[in-house]
Parts: C-alpha cells; sequence; structure tokens
C-alpha cells in the first residue's frame, strides 16, 4: 500500500469569496470577502474623518467627492492586498505585532531558554568559577 502525503496549506489559506448574493441574484465573478470588509470599513473611515475637507474640495472640483469615495478605498483594498510582511496576510501580521507588543515590549517580558521570565532592573552577580580541563588538575605544562 503506497502512502501520500497532501499539503493542504493552499486550501486553508484560500480567502473566503462570494459569488450568489441571494437565492436569485449572484455576480459574474467572484469577490473576496476581505476585500469588501476593507473597502466598507476604509469607506467609513474616510466619510467619518475626511467628510468635511471632501465636501469643500467639491465645491470647487466637480466629481471629487465619488472620486474620493470610490478611489481611495479601492487604493486601500489594492495596497492591503500586495503587502505581506514576512510573507504573512497583513492582518494577521498587524494581530502578532500587537500581541508582542502588549505582551513582551510594554508587559516587560523576555525570553530565556524558551520560557518567559520577568524583566528585572537589579544587578546580576555571577559567582566565581574555576574551569579545569579533565586530565590536568590544575597543572601546566
Amino acid at each position: 500500500m503506497e502512502k501520500h502525503n497532501y499539503n493542504y496549506r493552499n486550501v486553508f489559506n484560500e480567502p473566503i469569496k462570494i459569488k450568489q448574493l441571494t437565492q436569485n441574484f449572484s455576480l459574474p465573478y467572484f469577490i473576496k470577502l476581505r476585500d469588501v470588509l476593507v473597502y466598507l470599513l476604509t469607506l467609513i473611515i474616510l466619510f467619518i474623518v475626511f467628510h468635511s475637507v471632501v465636501s469643500f474640495i467639491s465645491s470647487y472640483i466637480p466629481l471629487f467627492t465619488m472620486l474620493f469615495y470610490v478611489g481611495m478605498p479601492y487604493l486601500t483594498v489594492r495596497l492591503v492586498e500586495k503587502v505581506q510582511p514576512d510573507g504573512k496576510n497583513i492582518f494577521w501580521y498587524l494581530l502578532d505585532y500587537i500581541t508582542f507588543y502588549f505582551e513582551y515590549l510594554q508587559g516587560k517580558k523576555k525570553i530565556c531558554h524558551d520560557i518567559k521570565v520577568s524583566y528585572t532592573d537589579k544587578p546580576v552577580v555571577f559567582d566565581e568559577f574555576n574551569y579545569r580541563k579533565k586530565g590536568n588538575h590544575g597543572k601546566r605544562n
């Protein structure tokens, strides 16, 4: 009997995609759920933060509002898609970094021999240690 090893990494790393929206309506192509969420989140943040600035500029430049509120979230989605620090998805990278920051940098923890230890400002004192090679018994040749 022959054994086969399968690598399911690509399958599990595949993003969630949407095509069928309702029973009667489906899209002609798949859309990644992450891209939709990033787009909507960026749109909401831009609207809350820059609404007054965009409305002022749009009074001088026609269609600026549409270009800004459609273009900026789209560029953000493309940027999130491209950027992969340390070969990870940007969201997992940020989650790992935030965990590291609060657990080790703010918590003043260090790792010593694969064990988390608390950081101390006390001075470290080493005891004297005499080392003798086997067979010499402290004599010089």
